[in-house]
């Protein structure tokens, strides 16, 4: 009897070593049989992009965005879909700056319009085949600091919130889904230091960003609903509101995404770039000296060229795949601070 139950155990100590030694194929999954159809889309999906990454970048015909643009294509590394308001513009830009056209496609986007939107992600899915998204930089934006009363969007929301903010906001959410199956997605969204009250730069220049209880968006953000908050419109206010909801929503969506989806979402502030067409609305005076203040009194003067670079970096940079980071950079890069800026998490002060 005792000889009989010393084999039956060594029976089922083998059964559970021979089970263990299978563990390794607990996620197997049998080859998935092509139809003529989906061989034919990949096919044509290698074609169009071959081995580079899918980029898609709001706002790019000027600025930032352009410079951003620029770089990314210099690699001959991606393939950059360019979601702008004027195609016109965009094309002319693109000739005029040498962009090879095999790797960059335009498409319409105007962000004053949450059915634009949808139709630009619709015609993006459609137009990269089985290729999944790689990249995608919130980079749009509107800044106008001198409006007396709040302009309203086609859905009938403040517009430089809706623009800056909800309309990515409804973007991201349309293509997160397929980020998740390409091998290194990120999402960037451009920030701005005027968005953080414990800078100079947002917490001591008026008005500062606060959304407080975000009354405003609890009763609708419709019109005549202009501020989060709830209270008056003021211009100013309005985008640094703006670049403060990102900034969270970064984060927010860093914690409840990142683990499970892969995806890596960040924002950056690149530095103040004093000589851009964000600044168009404000006074002569204004965009004649404010370049010169922050030169040569605070230092946090940044070319836009330079501040494409830093986009880039976020985007490109093995190093920068870090999720859940706010990248900033606070004066020029003769201080180094650029690499700081990986050493110590994103954080330069």
């Amino acid at each position: 009897m005792i000889r009989e139950l010393v084999l039956l155990f060594a029976v089922v100590i083998n059964i559970r070593n021979s089970a263990d030694a299978f563990k390794f194929m607990s996620n197997w999954q049998p080859p998935k049989i092509l139809t003529d159809e989906q061989r034919f889309e990949i096919a044509k999906t290698e074609e169009r992009f071959g081995d580079k990454k899918l980029v898609v970048i709001t706002g790019c015909s000027s600025g930032l965005g352009r410079q951003t643009v620029k770089n990314l294509l210099a690699t001959n590394k991606y393939h950059v879909v360019g979601a702008v308001r004027d195609v016109d513009k965009m094309e002319a830009v693109a000739e005029l700056d040498g962009f090879n056209i095999d790797n960059f496609h335009i498409m319409e986007c105007e962000l004053n319009s949450f059915d634009s939107v949808h139709k630009f992600c619709d015609e993006l899915m459609e137009y990269k085949l089985a290729k999944p998204i790689d990249r995608l930089i919130c980079n749009a934006g509107v800044y106008q600091p001198s409006l007396p009363y709040a302009k309203w969007s086609v859905d009938g929301h403040e517009q430089t919130m809706q623009i800056n903010f909800l309309s990515h906001f409804l973007m991201i959410s349309r293509l997160i889904e397929d980020m998740t199956t390409a091998p290194d997605p990120r999402v960037v969204m451009v920030g701005s230091v005027t968005g953080n009250d414990n800078t100079v730069g947002g917490g001591g220049v008026y008005p500062i960003a606060d959304l407080k209880n975000l009354d405003g968006f609890k009763a609708g953000f419709q019109n005549p609903i202009a501020m989060a908050d709830g209270y008056g419109f003021i211009g100013a206010k309005a985008y640094k509101d703006s670049k403060l909801c990102l900034m969270m929503t970064s984060n927010f969506l860093h914690s409840k995404y990142h683990r499970n989806t892969g995806i890596s979402f960040s924002s950056i502030y690149p530095g103040c770039i004093a000589e851009t067409p964000l600044f168009r609305e404000k006074r002569a005076w204004f965009r004649k000296y404010f370049p010169v203040f922050m030169k040569y009194i605070t230092g946090g003067y940044v070319g836009v060229e330079e501040a494409g670079q830093r986009l880039f970096q976020v985007a490109h940079d093995p190093r920068c795949a870090k999720s859940g980071v706010y990248w900033s950079w606070n004066g020029g890069p003769r201080e180094g601070r650029g690499a700081a800026a990986l050493e110590k998490g994103g954080q330069i002060s």
